[in-house]
């Protein structure tokens, strides 16, 4: 019964920390400062900020994606090249008390995805 109650109680948490997550709106756009050659389309990856963790999901495989964080003055929170994937990518952001806003950019392949949260 009591593993029963905690297994309940690990669902319950983890379903609630979910609905807690703030989906973030991501626009695309090409990058024109890369040179003009066969460029693979990649799906708008999917991404949702909770607090300092920042969650990272796309449809196909991307390799060596650029994924830059920074707040609103311009200040870099985060910076890494990451493999994209349908499985989570995690990202953990510090957290600044006065600030309510980041600006994420993804660039992969020659595109160019953002969006604010």
């Amino acid at each position: 019964m009591r593993k029963i109650c905690f297994i309940l109680f690990v669902m319950l948490v983890s379903c609630s920390a979910n609905l807690l997550a703030d989906d973030v709106q991501m626009y695309g756009v090409d990058n024109e400062e890369k040179g003009k050659g066969t460029r693979t389309e990649i799906p708008t990856p999917y991404v949702q900020a909770d607090e300092n963790t920042v969650e990272i999901t796309c449809d196909s495989l991307v390799t060596n994606a650029e994924v830059t964080i920074t707040d609103l003055n311009g200040t870099v929170m985060h910076h890494s090249s990451e493999t994209l994937s349908p499985a989570n990518t995690l990202l953990f952001v510090t957290d600044t008390p006065d600030q309510l806003k980041y600006y994420i950019e993804i660039v992969a392949d020659e595109q160019v995805f953002y969006g604010y949260f």
